[in-house]
């Protein structure tokens, strides 16, 4: 990186290019409006009272941040009244230990923007208040034009304190880029981009509307790229320049204060991927912009590369290579093969539109210009708890496991209805706040004249995570294996020893986690539990819409928070051997010594679970792998095609963390000498010793795969 770039590194990660909301006061009088008028109003005063961040160095500005006092973004949901209250009461608050609400993330159609500017997408609401006659639509509508002009006024205002600026530069280069800062936000985002540079530009800027993942960045990117890369005005250095500003940027954009800011779930993105016309994406710009973020010491924004059948093998070993050399851990990858299968056979999307998905957040995806429809986490596992310790007399007389099945298939279903209920309730309470930043640069908000958080969007999908899966598979796997198959124990002893808590039948446990068929040892018999199970999610939730008609799909990762351990504590224990309030799993994987078979006998398990695709909502599978793997060459070459196999099989998604168990424990007793220790969590990448201790456990308990 050059000069000026190393300095933006060191104001960004000393906290110096953070940028603080300005207090803005409104009129008493506002009180007097329309609540839609009041909003809009005072969301446009806000935005121009804001101040921009400039330094010598800068050649990039615009980004602002909201405090609540208006109705801001989508993503930090500030300001949005009745999604303030709902998290009050069910953020990270279970209901009855089933359900509980979750954050959002989402992305904005940076596309769009590239293609048209705010100009366009004005003159798109203009077309749209011809068509749309209902009072709150031409209200809400009118509000979006009115942001919008204000966003316009906004550049300007940055182009003048720019232009300002550069005066007291001394710098002869640092004044001219200030120059050219000034004069570029006089045509952008107000119009569509004219360069590289200009298109970078728009994107920080309306960065602001929503300030979290970039989307799919080298498609939009790689026009304005090769056109100035063929007219001879820009270099690749100057390209990877203006990406390595954006990035700091963005990492900028969480406060140093946060524990978010080590994180890189904020503000996740891919590249690669199948294209509208069926290629591979996988281009110059997507190494380029790989290339430029592993020479920033950041830990925002993280990548996900999209594998499609005809990447090149080169291409997922240049990733991989990538990120067995990133200390910051910032890349994972995941399987358009499968993705896309759901996406246009389950949801029933468009092919064009089901290419356009990103990863966002934690490893959710989302769609160009699309929310994330849910996020809310529920525990799965609950249904075996209630077979065993409340419906016991339900099951203790079956006769085989298909009779058994049946009747857990019945509670499950229970459960189910019960939890994506409850998820609906909080995007009902979401609905009764009105967007107007973010709806601007989301795709369908204008054409259906409707908020993102009313179901503005066509192209979004539903995914509740569900904890506890492997959980859930194991526990039938020993009910087959034991009581039915091998008839090794009887039901009732089962029943006994669980509602126990195993206490007296140590010598059955000890069995059980010996001999166990357990998820992630590519044996007959759990194979096809795990499949039976996700033959019965597909079969429940095939065509089931939630309340804005958006296809329901099965997650089951974790993010930032302990769900798992939260309702692990109030989940009695379970067939698969855990106790009483024993966390519960999450993800698709396995641990504490459960695979004993190897790597690839757990990644054949993973990849042959969801023939019917009905799991690619949120899905994380973490590998724990031995050093050795990766850091061997020739090990590295082996591992690549391993991981290439497990995609081609029908895996989805992974993520790899190499660092030995040993190192784990002592960071955990001595986590000052282990500041620097990073690892996987689920989507996103942390210090070790900065997680709770329910993910230090739980990222200990991961078996390390060594062949």
């Amino acid at each position: 990186m050059n000069k000026r770039i190393k300095k933006l590194t060191e104001l960004t990660l000393n906290g110096d290019m953070y940028v603080s909301p300005v207090k803005t006061e409104f009129d008493r009088e506002d009180l007097f409006l329309s609540k839609t008028d009041r909003d809009v109003k005072q969301l446009c005063e806000y935005i121009n009272n804001q101040q921009p961040k400039l330094t010598e160095y800068s050649k990039l500005t615009g980004f602002f941040r909201f405090d609540g006092s208006v109705v801001g973004d989508a993503f930090t949901r500030l300001g949005h009244e009745s999604t303030m209250d709902a998290l009050n009461k069910f953020y990270l608050k279970p209901i009855d230990n089933l359900s509980t609400m979750e954050w959002q993330h989402a992305t904005a159609d940076y596309k769009k923007i590239l293609s048209k500017g705010i100009s366009g997408i004005i003159a798109d609401i203009d077309v749209s208040l011809k068509t749309h006659k209902n009072k709150d639509e031409i209200f809400f509508l009118t509000g979006l034009k009115k942001v919008a002009a204000a966003l316009i006024e906004w550049a300007h205002k940055c182009s003048e304190m720019a232009l300002k600026f550069s005066e007291s530069v001394e710098n002869s280069e640092y004044k001219s880029n200030l120059k050219k800062l000034s004069k570029a936000l006089c045509n952008v985002p107000e119009n569509k981009p004219q360069n590289f540079y200009e298109a970078i530009l728009t994107i920080y800027l309306c960065f602001s509307a929503d300030p979290d993942s970039l989307g799919t960045l080298d498609r939009y990117l790689t026009p304005f790229y090769r056109s100035d890369i063929q007219a001879g005005t820009l270099t690749r250095d100057e390209a990877k320049e203006y990406l390595q500003e954006l990035f700091l940027m963005v990492q900028a954009a969480t406060s140093t204060e946060s524990d978010r800011f080590t994180r890189g779930g904020e503000s996740h993105f891919c590249i690669g991927g199948y294209l509208p016309n069926g290629e591979d994406g996988f281009n110059e710009v997507s190494a380029l912009i790989v290339e430029s973020l592993m020479e920033l010491p950041t830990y925002i924004p993280e990548i996900t590369l999209r594998w499609t059948s005809k990447t090149p093998h080169e291409v997922l070993r240049f990733m991989m290579d990538c990120e067995r050399k990133d200390k910051n851990k910032r890349i994972a990858f995941t399987n358009d093969e499968k993705r896309i299968k759901c996406y246009t056979e389950v949801c029933g999307f468009p092919y064009d539109r089901a290419v356009s998905y990103t990863m966002v957040g934690c490893n959710e995806p989302a769609f160009l210009g699309a929310i994330t429809g849910s996020n809310s986490k529920g525990n799965i596992l609950k249904c075996i708890e209630t077979l065993f310790h409340e419906k016991h007399d339900d099951i203790i007389e079956t006769q085989d496991f298909e009779e058994f099945y049946r009747i857990f298939e019945k509670e499950l279903f229970s459960d189910l209805e019960k939890i994506y209920e409850y998820d609906n309730k909080y995007n009902i309470c979401r609905s009764r706040d009105i967007n107007y930043i973010s709806s601007l640069f989301f795709n369908d908000c204008i054409e259906n004249a409707k908020s993102l958080t009313q179901g503005g969007g066509n192209v979004v999908i539903a995914s509740p995570m569900l904890i506890g899966i492997p959980n859930v598979i194991d526990s039938l796997t020993v009910v087959k294996q034991f009581v039915f198959d091998q008839k090794q124990i009887s039901m009732s002893e089962l029943i006994r020893a669980v509602k126990s808590n195993w206490n007296g039948y140590d010598d059955l446990r000890e069995m059980i986690a010996k001999k166990a068929e357990f998820f992630g040892n590519d044996t007959k018999l759990s194979n096809a539990v795990a499949q039976k199970l996700y033959r019965s999610f597909y079969q429940y939730l095939r065509n089931k819409k939630n309340l804005f008609g958006y296809q329901w799909l099965i997650g089951d990762l974790l993010g930032y928070n302990e769900h798992h351990k939260w309702f692990g504590e109030k989940t009695k224990a379970t067939p698969d051997g855990r106790h009483d309030g024993e966390m519960l799993r999450f993800g698709l994987e396995q641990g504490g010594g459960r695979d004993r078979e190897g790597l690839t006998a757990l990644l054949n398990d993973i990849a042959s679970i969801d023939p019917n695709a009905i799991a690619c909502g949120s899905t994380v599978t973490n590998i724990s792998i031995d050093e050795q793997l990766v850091k061997d060459d020739s090990n590295f070459e082996k591992t690549v095609d391993m991981f290439e196999a497990y995609f081609r099989n029908g895996g989805v998604h992974f993520q790899l963390t190499y660092v030995s168990k040993e190192d784990l424990i002592a960071a955990q007793k001595n986590p000052e000498k282990y500041q620097n220790l990073r690892v996987r969590v689920t989507g996103f990448s942390d210090y070790f010793v900065k997680l709770h201790e329910s993910l230090q456990n739980y990222v200990i308990e991961r078996t390390i795969q060594i062949k």
